[in-house]
């Protein structure tokens, strides 16, 4: 998942922010020469004004999830950021890949 010189992959994220509770995310490698990798873990995380995260859901060997919202949200522009590892554990400090999507409306 890093290309030659050792840097992440970036991932194409994309939001579907239909409905107010639940968020249906999907993420795939932005490069065509990555296309066919796959990643073990997911880590799906909220994206806060002012750039905080807040961690929502873990996804193990897919590359969707749907993640219900934090019921506490004010109103704002929010983002979805995914963390991606090729490995068998998420926690080993090996991020092979992260995307962003792009900002949606809460509110």
């Amino acid at each position: 998942m890093r290309d030659r010189v050792g840097r992440r992959e970036t991932l194409r994220v994309v939001v579907d922010a239909a409905d107010p509770d639940v968020l249906d995310v999907r993420w795939s490698p932005a490069s065509e020469s990555a296309s066919h990798k796959t990643f073990g873990y997911a880590r799906v995380f909220l994206v806060e004004p002012g750039d905080a995260r807040r961690y929502l859901d873990i996804v193990d060997r897919q590359a969707f999830a749907s993640v219900r919202l934090p019921a506490e949200l004010i109103a704002g522009e929010y983002a979805i950021e995914i963390d991606a590892y090729a490995g068998a554990s998420w926690g080993d400090g090996r991020l092979d890949a992260r995307g962003r999507s792009a900002t949606f409306t809460i509110g």
